[in-house]
């Protein structure tokens, strides 16, 4: 008789991109850092070096992939 032997699941590679988006607000303009697909606001900036740079960062390392992208607690909202 054989043995059943449970298989492990193995960990999902989320595809999480972060894009710069321009908006008007209270009459400024502001640029915010998104995460996609989830729609979570990152940053917002009125300078678009600023919000490029954290961009650029998290593109770079996505530190919040494994976790499904950045916490709810830590962002501005959604888009």
């Amino acid at each position: 008789m054989k043995k059943r032997v449970a298989k492990r699941q193995k960990d999902k590679k989320h595809k999480i991109s972060y894009e710069m988006k321009l908006i008007k607000r209270k009459n400024k303009v502001r640029w915010l850092c998104v995460e996609r697909p989830t729609g979570s606001i990152i940053t917002e900036s009125e300078f678009e070096d600023d919000a490029q740079k954290v961009c650029d960062h998290q593109n770079k390392y996505k530190q919040w992939e494994n976790q499904g992208g950045i916490v709810k607690h830590l962002t501005l909202g959604k888009i």
